[in-house]
Parts: structure tokens; C-alpha cells; sequence
């Protein structure tokens, strides 16, 4: 059987797997934009106000949840 990646894509949840700038490992984040291999993340509070918007390589970053997937 043969494992296949799921890409990362606009609108997925991922989780920071480095530090990048002041938003430590494990922080999570939705995608806005794809660069292919750079990601615009939106970093929200509780409430889902954003709190800052980061480019992550997506080598940086481990997908939490696919938009639309049930």
C-alpha cells in the first residue's frame, strides 16, 4: 500500500513544526494564499481575530486538517 502526501493548500489548518518569528512549534494556523512551496498563514486568537499573517515554507509546517474534509 502506498502512503500519499496530502498537500497543503489554501484554507487547510496547519501547525508550526519550528519556531518562526514570535509564533512558537505547535502554534496552528489557517493557509490564505499558496506559493507552492511558501504558504501564507493567518495566526488568529480564540475569538478568530487575526493576530498576524506569516510566510511559512511548507517544509516548517504539518497539516492539521484539510478544508472540506470530512
Amino acid at each position: 500500500m502506498a502512503i500519499t502526501k496530502r498537500a497543503i493548500g489554501e484554507y487547510d489548518v496547519i501547525e508550526l513544526i519550528d519556531q518562526i518569528g514570535q509564533w512558537p512549534t505547535g502554534r496552528m494556523g489557517a493557509v490564505v494564499s499558496d506559493y507552492g512551496d511558501v504558504k501564507l498563514v493567518e495566526i488568529a486568537d480564540d475569538q478568530g481575530i487575526m493576530l498576524d499573517l506569516i510566510q511559512v515554507p511548507e517544509a516548517r509546517m504539518r497539516l492539521v486538517a484539510k478544508h472540506g474534509a470530512r
